[in-house]
């Protein structure tokens, strides 16, 4: 079930809830929208998942003026108190791990745990450079359409899903993706990752190697981290390797829950 909310702001914010239980708060990528977890709806039968758009992206408000990480940290931090959400678990997916690190790292004693899946705390290194400005070139001319296929033919293969992901991504407001990119860009928390004292899960493919670095970041610098490194599999975890991210979703809940 998709609603709308209105923050204090008067930003709408679209948000779609599955199931009940623990609140599961996933957070995509730019350019994809809450559309990122579909292969998650299963997910609902261990906890509530709360699938956000961001801003500019679906049905949510767009936000012409440039904004940080930590902004939109404070952003889901309302819709988890407009929700009633006391201490969700936040399941971040590439660049959406950063906001979930920033969430916690802003509101430390409202976050139950982490699951970051293909994440990064920094970015330091010319592979991960070079795809940021050339997002943020392709924004900037308002290439949403060649990255809405492109992002999609790179998640998902089944021709009707494809078209139900690139109605949706197209949605995404070009000015308010390329302020994205260019926030995702600057961002850096890796000095403050040992203040982030929650249980944590790393998840990254065996073959998204220029990911190594940043695993091996986040696996150092949080004191309760756990890492997997699932086979066959590049960065497009969520979707192309989604039941195994599930198998570990559910395992975290299971001792989140004192199993």
């Amino acid at each position: 079930m998709e609603r709308i909310l209105t923050l204090s702001n008067g930003e709408q914010i679209a948000c779609t809830f599955l199931g009940q239980g623990t609140p599961l708060v996933c957070i995509h990528a730019p350019c994809i929208g809450s559309i990122n977890f579909t292969s998650q709806q299963p997910l609902s039968d261990s906890y509530q998942l709360v699938l956000p758009d961001l801003p500019g992206h679906g049905r949510s408000s767009s936000l012409a003026k440039p904004f940080t990480i930590h902004d939109l940290a404070v952003y889901l931090h309302e819709l988890m108190g407009l929700l009633g959400h006391e201490r969700p678990i936040l399941l971040g997916y590439s660049q959406g791990a950063s906001i979930a690190l920033e969430y916690a790292l802003s509101f430390p004693d409202e976050v139950q745990g982490l699951i970051l899946v293909s994440g990064f705390s920094e970015v330091s290194d010319l592979y991960l450079h070079s795809r940021f400005y050339i997002a943020e070139a392709m924004a900037s001319i308002h290439g949403v359409p060649l990255l809405a296929r492109s992002i999609t033919t790179s998640h998902v293969e089944s021709p009707d899903m494809q078209e139900t992901w690139i109605r949706h991504v197209s949605l995404t407001d070009a000015d308010t993706l390329k302020h994205l990119y260019v926030a995702g860009h600057s961002y850096h928390c890796t000095e403050r990752l040992p203040e982030i004292h929650l249980p944590t899960l790393l998840v990254y493919g065996e073959e998204d190697r220029h990911m190594y670095r940043y695993r091996l970041l986040l696996h150092q610098g949080l004191p309760q981290a756990e890492s997997v490194i699932i086979p066959g599999v590049a960065h497009q975890v969520v979707t192309k390797a989604s039941a195994e991210l599930n198998r570990l979703c559910r395992e975290f809940s299971y001792v989140k829950k004192g199993g």
